[in-house]
């Protein structure tokens, strides 16, 4: 592995850390997923163990009704799975998902929108690499010519030739820092967290540990948006400090040194490294961000509810019945509902049949009653008359 970039190392400071550093890592991620995946029987039988704890935790919620889990949610649930243990088993499947996206499209995006900076060729910008290389070689060389002016002696600000030496020699060490060092340092994350990454995407599948995965994709953005971010800021750097770099190299071979240029330009390379140290700041800022869907839905529902919804949720949790008690329940309900209607049919018969009796007597009371006070027939009366 060291061999096959070890021929890098002597095409430039800038150019050689930064072509072993991304050789170094690529091989090193990749062996080091084979090795974790492959090589190791214990990584496997814990992979094995966490996909039946987590088939086992489903089936229980679904057995017993407990949590949010529902026979609909099946299709996601096997999707997960599969997505899992592709992401594990296969080296190529990790690659394009994982490596590649953190790896090399942060210098696609910075090539896509430094376009306008990069175009005609003949500018330092439009190979950031070689332009860099230009940069950090003309400010050391400028600095040593200055030196040479200064003197052994010469410390501090004791000569305007002492402080640009001085300048010049930070600005290249400044340069270097801030372009190949930001961008190595993030590549060598890249690739660690590459390595070890399935053992955070296994331990997405149980909530209890999914925290942990949570942390490693945040990890792995802010790795990612390094390089992104100080791509687009070097592109810049160079745009605007190559009249300067001019200028230094065209004083330094025809020896009329101007201090007061390399301080100007020294300057200027400080001034975009301070704005390099804020673009990383902040791009690991939007790293921490990053939130799961779901986690962040139950923190919104907790923030909302109150101080006692934890304790809410955990007392309606508990209080809560099993399938077998709802379903003992819905029968005694149905029996009691049951009996109601038989109890309110009997008192609505008997209700009937109070009413019948009572409309039944006062028809023969009326009709006795009308018997009494009936007058006697017409040929009775003539009868009685007679007599």
């Amino acid at each position: 592995m060291s061999l096959a970039c070890a021929a890098m190392v002597d095409d430039g400071v800038i150019r050689g850390v930064l072509a072993t550093v991304e050789c170094q890592t690529r091989v090193y991620a990749e062996s080091g997923y084979q090795a974790l995946t492959t090589g190791s029987p214990v990584f496997q039988g814990a992979v094995t163990a966490v996909l039946t704890i987590y088939v086992a935790l489903i089936g229980y919620r679904m057995l017993f009704a407990q949590g949010a889990t529902r026979l609909s949610d099946t299709p996601g649930i096997a999707l997960k799975i599969g997505l899992i243990l592709a992401l594990v088993t296969s080296w190529s499947a990790f690659q394009t998902l994982v490596f590649d996206v953190a790896d090399r499209a942060p210098e696609e995006i910075a090539a896509i929108v430094s376009a306008p900076l990069t175009e005609g060729g003949a500018s330092l910008a439009s190979s950031p690499v070689d332009g860099l290389q230009a940069a950090y070689d003309e400010f050391s060389n400028t600095g040593a010519a200055y030196g040479k002016i200064a003197g052994p002696n010469a410390k501090g600000y004791s000569s305007p030739q002492a402080a640009a030496a001085e300048a010049t020699a930070g600005a290249s060490g400044i340069l270097f820092l801030s372009s190949a060092g930001v961008i190595s340092a993030a590549t060598l994350a890249i690739a660690v967290l590459t390595a070890i990454g399935p053992l955070f995407v296994v331990l997405a599948l149980i909530p209890a540990t999914r925290g942990l995965f949570v942390g490693w994709m945040r990890a792995m953005a802010a790795a990612a948006l390094t390089p992104l971010v100080a791509w687009l800021l070097i592109v810049l750097m160079l745009s605007v400090i190559e009249p300067w770099v001019d200028t230094l190299t065209a004083q330094r071979v025809s020896n009329r040194l101007d201090p007061q240029t390399a301080m100007s330009a020294s300057a200027l390379v400080f001034v975009f490294a301070a704005g390099q140290a804020a673009l990383v700041i902040g791009a690991w800022v939007m790293a921490l961000s990053f939130r799961l869907p779901s986690f962040a839905r139950e923190r919104e529902a907790r923030r909302t509810e109150g101080p006692n919804a934890s304790a809410t949720a955990q007392a309606s949790a508990a209080a809560m019945p099993s399938r077998a008690e709802r379903l003992a329940l819905d029968l005694q309900r149905d029996q009691a509902q049951v009996a109601e209607r038989s109890r309110t049919a009997s008192a609505a018969g008997a209700v009937m049949a109070a009413t019948s009796r009572h409309t039944s007597v006062s028809v023969d009371d009326t009709r006795r009653l009308g018997d009494t006070y009936r007058r006697a027939p017409f040929t009775a009366r003539r009868a009685g008359a007679s007599r």
